[in-house]
């Protein structure tokens, strides 16, 4: 390992380059990073076993040899199994403006842009190929450092060779998921959007199926199919992300439960700490005493 490209630890979530940029993880990760989202890609490499990443409710476990794509806009956080573990990963940070700006002459980097990449954010590429691209980080974290009249030009021809095989491997993972066309799956997806945008207002499979017109065992079953988790789950895991965050940033707890559409306390504080393994009192202590569990999914 090359030491001189680790890259310092830092909290902020906002991109400060038009185009992308690299880390190269080594430290004592906490145990659970605030749910959070951000209007630009995400790509991480985990380098360590024991990390899962959570993405819009799914987790997944983690290790050498995988990578986990998060589009603009979709909340996620890493968990460790042991907090201070040391882990090592490479995140990498990419704008859509960039992205599209190699799409003209790659066809292969368009389809992965065009595509609804939504459950499923994993991708196992083959050995050979995972062996390449961290070869491939190396390269981009070696002209982050030389950053020389010719390192631009470098860092997007490498940069389309990255993405070109992280497109390759996203479309052999799907083509054995369910498709993502039709009617069926525009009006389940609609049903996922609906949970999203009304997580306060009174949510049950009935009348969701009601809503969306549709039979109550064939919403359950098509949701789970198409996205990995029953209606059900997906309103509990949403709800309590939200009430996460909300009280992380300092908000109340009892305000954070009922804006977030928990009518009973003594349920939401089971499923708070069942979750997160913390009570929410004590996510909230922690929120105000300073200590924060801030990001660094990306970093």
């Amino acid at each position: 390992m090359n030491l001189s490209y680790i890259s310092p630890f830092d909290i902020r979530q906002v991109m400060q380059q038009d185009d992308f940029e690299i880390f190269h993880r080594l430290d004592t990760a906490p145990g659970f990073i605030t749910p959070h989202s951000h209007d630009f890609y995400e790509i991480y490499f985990p380098r360590t076993e024991g990390v899962s990443y959570v993405i819009e409710g799914r987790r997944y476990r983690l290790g050498p040899g995988m990578l986990v794509m998060i589009a603009p806009g979709e909340v996620h956080y890493s968990d460790v199994s042991e907090p201070g573990l040391m882990v090592e990963r490479f995140v990498l940070w990419l704008t859509p403006g960039f992205v599209e700006s190699l799409t003209g002459l790659l066809p292969r980097i368009r389809n992965l842009v065009s595509q609804d990449t939504r459950g499923r954010n994993l991708i196992t590429p083959d050995p050979e190929t995972y062996e390449l691209m961290i070869g491939l980080l190396f390269s981009l974290l070696h002209e982050k450092q030389l950053n020389d009249l010719d390192s631009a030009s470098l860092n997007r021809l490498v940069m389309a060779q990255l993405l070109i095989h992280i497109s390759r491997a996203f479309s052999a993972a799907a083509s054995g998921l369910p498709k993502r066309n039709g009617q069926r799956y525009k009006e389940i997806m609609g049903v996922y959007d609906y949970i999203s945008a009304h997580l306060k207002d009174t949510l049950s499979v009935t009348e969701l199926a009601e809503l969306f017109f549709m039979d109550k065992n064939t919403l359950t079953r098509q949701f789970k199919r198409i996205t990995g988790m029953t209606p059900a789950e997906c309103i509990r895991r949403k709800r309590l992300d939200a009430a996460y965050t909300m009280i992380s940033h300092g908000a109340g707890v009892t305000e954070s439960c009922h804006e977030c559409g928990f009518s009973d306390y003594s349920a939401f504080y089971r499923a708070f700490r069942q979750t997160y393994g913390v009570s929410p009192s004590a996510c909230a202590a922690r929120a105000q005493s300073g200590v924060k569990l801030e990001p660094s999914a990306g970093n």
